[in-house]
């Protein structure tokens, strides 16, 4: 009992000792530093070391969690799960005046109160990475006044919208870290990326060494020479040479093309965006043809409050016949899904149509709040609901549980009371469908949450 008690209170005591040094930093910066423009201090960036300068940033994240009748492994009655999320990251950069720079960051991942011990999780666990390394890169733009440049080493990436490529910072740990190399090319048209790297397999108990087994190549464009608009192009292999991979009709290796395009633009009071990604290659011995789509716009009524009326659909194909030898279920490729197919992360997109309709509003500057509803359902019947953690949730493959995955009405504020602190505060409900009713145990699932943000 004594040893539960000491396991509980003890990431609670070291995370509230480091809140205490963090606010204790940003109130020296404010009064050590001069203002930018925002209101931030610049005390701690722009250090003259040598013939370069030192950069020293950090931020840390407390958020708690109620999840009634769903946790992070699963949906269902009675997994109804308290936890208050606990988030440390700093940082030291150090840049050269030739457009080089180094870069290093830490991350300290933990949790507490919740019903989940780190014993109901493999290896990784999405809550918890004791003091790892996230960041470790070199990266040099601009070499020698050329468009090229490059950057190597452990990295987040992402672009866009980051519905493609993501760091999924929302959950505790993040869902994207890479080691990889990357060429970057700069023009006044077009931006490309070439890159290849590894994903980075968080460990709960050691060192993130580990990678997952497949490989990733990919090559992203921005084009910006088309005005009041933006379009990315991409192309991106993921591939396992290892024949282990299980298709419907045999083992054989994973090869994942991905091509697409991402746009968004305005025009007046419209805004609009959308993305579409067709998938092909091999599944083991099954042949792949799936494709993702998003399609959204919204409408700025008037500029008091700015309250914007918004309406998306996203749709990710399922596979259509489990025994034709065809894998039709897209795979999400690598982007971030917290704030896309519902903020509860019930879902993947997978197998998945969402039609949501919103509204936000803005009372203040930086103040915004929004509520939005979505209804889900399975692209396919006889494919699976797939869950956050692009896991089988559910799945009739008879198809005759329907289609109808449920509802969800989402709550969120967002205030940014000073430029170093950030709250939000939300809650949801989902009220599940004809599948999901008829696949298992099911009930109203409802959820809540208040987070704080402090950096540095």
């Amino acid at each position: 009992m004594a040893v539960a008690i000491v396991d509980l209170i003890k990431p609670i005591v070291i995370s509230f000792i480091r809140i205490v040094i963090m606010v204790g930093l940003s109130a020296l910066t404010v009064l050590m530093g001069e203002a930018d423009a925002d209101g931030t201090s610049n005390a701690l960036t722009g250090i003259g070391i040598g013939p370069g300068e030192l950069d020293l940033g950090g931020r840390l994240r407390y958020r708690y969690e109620y999840q009634d009748n769903f946790s992070v492994q699963k949906y269902g009655a009675g997994q109804t799960d308290p936890i208050l999320l606990m988030r440390t990251r700093i940082s030291l950069g150090y840049r050269l005046p030739q457009k080089a720079r180094f870069f290093v960051q830490f991350q300290d991942a933990r949790y507490a109160l919740s019903d989940l011990r780190r014993d109901n999780f493999g290896p990784s666990c999405p809550y918890w990475d004791e003091l790892d390394l996230r960041q470790a890169f070199f990266e040099w733009r601009g070499i020698g006044n050329a468009p090229l440049g490059f950057k190597i080493g452990r990295q987040t990436i992402y672009y866009g919208d980051n519905r493609i490529f993501g760091p999924g910072d929302w959950g505790n740990v993040g869902r994207y870290t890479w080691d990889g190399g990357r060429i970057l090319g700069r023009t006044s048209i077009v931006d490309v990326d070439v890159f290849t790297a590894q994903r980075i397999l968080y460990l709960k108990d050691e060192f993130d060494s580990d990678h997952y087994p497949y490989k990733v190549y990919a090559a992203y464009g921005q084009i910006k020479s088309i005005p009041k608009h933006k379009v990315d192009v991409f192309y991106i292999v993921k591939w396992d040479s290892d024949k282990t991979t299980k298709g419907k009709t045999g083992l054989g290796e994973l090869l994942v093309n991905t091509v697409g395009f991402y746009g968004k633009g305005r025009w007046k009071r419209l805004d609009y965006a959308g993305t579409l990604a067709y998938q092909f290659g091999d599944y083991g011995k099954d042949t792949i043809r799936a494709f993702g789509l998003n399609a959204e716009a919204g409408y700025t009524l008037i500029d008091f409050w700015s309250p914007r009326l918004a309406a998306s659909l996203s749709y990710a194909s399922g596979d259509r016949d489990p025994n034709d030898g065809t894998y039709g279920t897209f795979d999400g490729v690598f982007g971030a899904i917290d704030m896309y197919y519902g903020r509860m992360n019930l879902f993947s997109w997978m197998n998945l149509m969402d039609v949501q309709v919103g509204v936000s509003i803005k009372p203040m500057e930086k103040m915004k709040i929004s509520l939005d509803y979505h209804n889900f359902s399975l692209a396919q019947k006889k494919d699976a609901w797939y869950y956050c953690t692009g896991k089988k949730m559910r799945w009739d493959p008879t198809g005759s549980s329907g289609s109808s995955l449920g509802d969800e009405i989402d709550l969120v504020w967002q205030y940014q009371i000073h430029p170093r602190i950030g709250l939000m505060a939300g809650c949801a409900a989902f009220f599940p469908g004809d599948f999901v009713e008829a696949t298992g145990s099911y009930a109203n699932a409802y959820w809540a949450f208040g987070q704080l943000m402090i950096k540095i």
